[in-house]
């Protein structure tokens, strides 16, 4: 049994990850909160951008594995809070990476499809990273510093369009358009963003796989699917019974977002299929696994 140590426990991908490991390992989890949303997670309070507490914390229960989630995904408020986003997801994550060198601790890192440009994708893990905002710009340093301070042992894991339902978590792509379609909410979703949404329970189920393995290095995790954002809403209405004529087509400059997008992204996942022997669970699979988590009836057949 391995002793692995969840930050940011309470959000989507940690809870989904304090899940798929409790059964087999010892897991810990930390986070910003007074208390764990699941409750029977051995749990501590901290802030991982507090280097000596998180430095004597990490050197105290000496984890086999950390998985880092914590993070600011907010892309436009990393846009205007540039200090505030390098404080958590590089300054932080230094601090978890060198109180992991200290104890030996493997070190999972989770990053994006953001560090590319989304001028060539599909990308697989040799394609060279632009990022083309500042979000981006933080998670492909936070990229070099845990491959460089344990190459041999560290592992940074991109991915993108997460999704999936969890207690007291902020929207994601999937669960704002379920709810605004079912309020009867007129949308626009672009036609000209692609990317392959991730189902936050599989993200997870592979992210303990690699925390208890003696894998390291760079590895795209992502959905089985290549899809543009409207295709995935047509999806998302088909499968929950929803009226697919609210969603209305729009391309990226008409929404007059503060940070620039990737347009043509995407990630390759064949690296990780080779390695572990997984096929990324397609689009339909994972709507079919969230209607059943959310208490929904059964998704429409199509």
């Amino acid at each position: 049994m391995k002793t692995i140590l969840v930050t940011g426990c309470n959000g989507l991908l940690g809870q989904k990850t304090v899940l798929s490991g409790s059964k087999d390992n010892n897991i810990i989890g930390v986070d910003l909160h007074k208390s764990p949303i699941i409750s029977d997670l051995r749990y501590h309070r901290l802030d991982i951008t507090d280097k000596d507490r998180t430095m004597s914390f990490v050197e105290q229960i000496s984890p086999d594995c950390v998985i880092n989630t914590a993070a600011l995904t907010d892309v436009d408020l990393c846009e205007t809070r540039p200090d505030l986003a390098w404080k958590i997801n590089v300054e932080g994550l230094i601090n978890v990476s060198e109180a992991c060198l200290r104890t030996g601790s493997k070190l999972i890192q989770i990053s994006s499809d953001y560090v590319f440009d989304g001028k060539y994708g599909p990308y697989d893990e040799d394609a060279p990273p632009n990022p083309i905002n500042h979000y981006g710009r933080t998670k492909l340093e936070s990229e070099k510093v845990a491959l460089s301070s344990s190459p041999d042992n560290n592992i940074v894991v991109r991915t993108m369009v997460l999704y999936g339902y969890a207690p007291g978590v902020r929207p994601n792509f999937v669960l704002w358009l379920i709810n605004a379609l079912q309020q009867g909410t007129q949308v626009r979703i672009v036609t000209d963003q692609w990317g392959n949404p991730t189902f936050a329970d599989d993200l997870a189920g592979l992210l303990i796989r690699l925390g208890t393995s003696d894998l390291s290095g760079l590895f795209h995790l992502a959905g089985g699917d290549l899809l543009s954002r409207f295709q995935m809403a047509q999806l998302i209405a088909d499968a929950f019974g929803l009226d697919k004529g609210l969603i209305k087509p729009v391309i990226t400059v008409q929404l007059d977002q503060t940070a620039p997008r990737p347009l043509k992204s995407g990630l390759k996942t064949g690296k990780i299929e080779r390695a572990l022997g997984v096929k990324p669970l397609k689009f339909k699979e994972g709507l079919e696994r969230l209607a059943g988590q959310m208490g929904q009836l059964s998704p429409n057949p199509t």
